[in-house]
């Protein structure tokens, strides 16, 4: 009778289980663990150590039974993170949805029309945007 043999990860080794970078809030239990670390800890999923991650979970869940909101939420696939696209116009380099990265080539594109019209066209549309104002 064959027997097969399973290979389990250390509990150890970063990047396993739940509490990996891939968490929501990794970065917040990374910067817990940088304010209060003078030796390297035992850090879980190569993050932070336990009690950091504690913090930064107790702390989140506080948060939403404090102001009423729920603790699983739902992607909305139509959600445009105005910021994040602000941030992405101005250069910085962001993780971003198809829809974001459509609005920021939009938004582009925009920059380019404006920049690539005639002083004179850009001037007058500006005076009668004045006039406009001014009735």
């Amino acid at each position: 009778m064959p027997v097969q043999a399973i290979a389990s990860a250390a509990a150890d080794e970063p990047g396993t289980g739940p509490l990996s970078w891939a968490h929501p809030l990794a970065a917040v239990a990374a910067r817990n663990c940088q304010k209060h670390s003078t030796t390297l800890p035992q850090l879980i999923g190569g993050v932070a150590c336990s009690p950091c991650w504690d913090d930064a979970l107790v702390a989140d869940y506080l948060f939403a039974a404090e102001h009423g909101l729920p603790l699983a939420l739902e992607v909305d696939p139509s959600y445009v993170d105005t910021v994040a696209v602000d941030r992405a116009v101005r250069g910085e380099a962001l993780e971003l949805t198809e829809l974001e990265r459509a609005e920021v080539r939009r938004r582009l594109g925009q920059i380019r029309d404006r920049r690539n019209r005639s002083y004179q066209y850009v001037c007058s549309r500006a005076a009668a945007a004045r006039r406009e104002v001014g009735r």
